[in-house]
């Protein structure tokens, strides 16, 4: 699942569709939450637009803050995936 988030950034529910050797979402959380308990990713929700728990790495968090604190430009921002 560490695979997942260093792959993506930000783990999500919707993200499944997208996987398709990862178990189910509820199996995931599990393991999710002790990776969030050990501080190596964080659970939260980073992103409006999905919904949902989502856990990401500590500097996608970084990341998505310094964005946040940026005046719009009206700028549409894609997430893409990065090829490992």
């Amino acid at each position: 699942m560490l695979d997942a988030a260093r792959r993506y950034g930000i783990v999500f529910r919707e993200l499944l569709t997208r996987e398709t050797i990862l178990p189910k979402w509820r199996e995931l959380l599990i393991t999710l939450r002790r990776l969030e308990d050990r501080g190596e990713i964080r659970g939260g929700r980073f992103v409006s637009a999905l919904l949902g728990e989502q856990f990401a790495l500590p500097v996608a968090v970084e990341s998505l803050r310094a964005m946040r604190n940026q005046q719009p430009t009206g700028e549409i921002i894609t997430f893409l995936r990065r090829i490992p």
